[in-house]
């Protein structure tokens, strides 16, 4: 164990290193950097520095989020928004070295609340919105959309938006390999070992090589050999990590690897590798968020017809689980850095762009929104509204873990899932390494 934490030691001497490195690589929006000086209406101009995750051009969100920018200066004219992104993975990176000093370069960021957040809010670093979140707010926000955010009696954020976890299958490739949808892990077995025999096809197109990726598989199979309730207890610290059922799910991953479902080598593929497979009909099956349904649509690299696409719910294991659990939830938001020189500025834009980018999820297909807003719905694609009809049967969310657990085992439990898509993993040492990272 000793030897581990070295290792994971160095890791993280690498991570802070990477991040001084991406210091000045953060990309901008079309939203320049205010000038000194006072604006048009004669008040002393306000910048706000804000940071966030959609780096890429094509991204939906990335478009909406500008357009709602340029919506709020229109109307707050003392005000400059001065956007900087980068891609997720160095994203958390840079976020993480930041926040370790005061972070003085950030007003507001894009983050993960549960127990992504709960390091930050434990070390003083959020600025809590209660007194900014009016009546006329609380009145717009959905039942139940803001636990995540909530810590000591105290809300730091509002929800964007949710998103479900969805087997996505193209039934082109079910059908050219004699294959059935899978409704049950034994249907997923058997459709897997049909699946590998089309030539140049890879089952299921795992991104293993991003850990979050990687995770998405095992907490879906633990879902179902578990159950929400229980894992949900784990992963807020009110009941240990134990129980077959963890074993059960790890024992099925290694499985799925051995009958070829990944392919030869999944983790040498990445989420964006992972997403191109599936929508090149290189791959037959993709597990991932709501908000890959809207790519399927609007990703012009995107070559199978999207009329080939079904969503489904995670298959059950025979004898365990209840149907109505899924995984998802709200967690996404945009926070304010306690240290900003503008906190009620900061908190205002606060509150409006999470409202605006939960519109915009839903209007784009990526997401179901956290506000009560209507929104037209035409406009949908029809995997979206499949996901959608899914989502309305389910009964107990689960936060994906890398957001509800503490910083440490939730990158150890990453981690630790990557080595399932390997031979001969050693299970037995993947629990064990769950325990002593989470039953502290």
């Amino acid at each position: 164990m000793k030897k581990r934490m070295g290792k994971r030691v160095s890791a993280v001497i690498l991570t802070a290193a990477l991040a001084v490195g991406l210091a000045g690589c953060a990309g901008k929006s079309s939203t320049p950097p205010a000038a000194a000086g006072s604006s048009e209406s004669g008040k002393d101009k306000v910048v706000l520095n804000v940071w966030h995750q959609w780096s890429n051009d094509t991204n939906e969100l990335k478009k909406k989020y500008d357009e709602a920018v340029a919506a709020y200066i229109k109307d707050n004219p003392e005000v400059e928004i001065n956007t900087q992104t980068l891609d997720t993975e160095a994203y958390k990176t840079k976020i993480s070295a930041e926040f370790a000093g005061d972070a003085k370069g950030i007003d507001l960021f894009y983050y993960w609340g549960a127990g992504t957040a709960r390091k930050m809010v434990n070390a003083d670093k959020l600025l809590p919105l209660d007194p900014y979140i009016t009546d006329e707010v609380k009145g717009k926000l959905l039942e139940g959309s803001t636990a995540a955010f909530e810590y000591n009696d105290k809300t730091y954020s509002l929800p964007m938006f949710s998103w479900y976890m969805t087997l996505y299958c193209n039934k082109a490739l079910f059908e050219q390999a004699g294959a059935e949808l899978p409704q049950t892990y034994d249907q997923l077995v058997t459709a897997v070992e049909k699946l590998s025999k089309l030539d140049g096809v890879t089952p299921m197109a795992s991104g293993a090589k991003d850990g979050w990726n990687a995770a998405f598989i095992y907490q879906a199979l633990a879902l179902r050999s578990v159950g929400a309730e229980d894992i949900n207890k784990m992963l807020s610290g009110k009941a240990p990590f134990e129980g077959e059922g963890y074993k059960d799910a790890a024992d099925k991953v290694q499985e799925l690897y051995k009958l070829g479902a990944f392919g030869a080598n999944p983790l040498e593929q990445s989420n964006d590798d992972a997403n191109a497979a599936f929508g090149n009909g290189k791959a037959a099956m993709r597990l991932m968020g709501s908000w890959f349904a809207n790519s399927i649509y609007s990703d012009k690299t995107v070559t199978i017809k999207p009329e080939d696409v079904v969503a489904l719910k995670i298959p059950m294991i025979s004898g365990k689980g209840n149907e109505g659990d899924y995984c998802g939830g709200f967690v996404e938001s945009f926070w304010v850095n306690k240290n900003t020189k503008n906190p009620d500025q900061a908190a205002k834009f606060a509150i409006y762009i999470n409202e605006k980018m939960g519109e915009a999820a839903y209007e784009t297909g990526s997401g179901f929104s956290g506000w009560k807003t209507e929104i037209d719905e035409k406009g949908l694609n029809p995997l979206f509204i499949q996901i959608k009809d899914l989502l309305s049967q389910g009964t107990t969310a689960v936060l994906a873990w890398d957001t509800s657990l503490d910083a440490e085992p939730a990158t150890i439990h990453n981690e630790q899932v990557q080595t399932l898509f390997a031979p001969n993993a050693d299970t037995g040492e993947f629990i064990k390494e769950h325990e002593a990272a989470i039953n502290k």
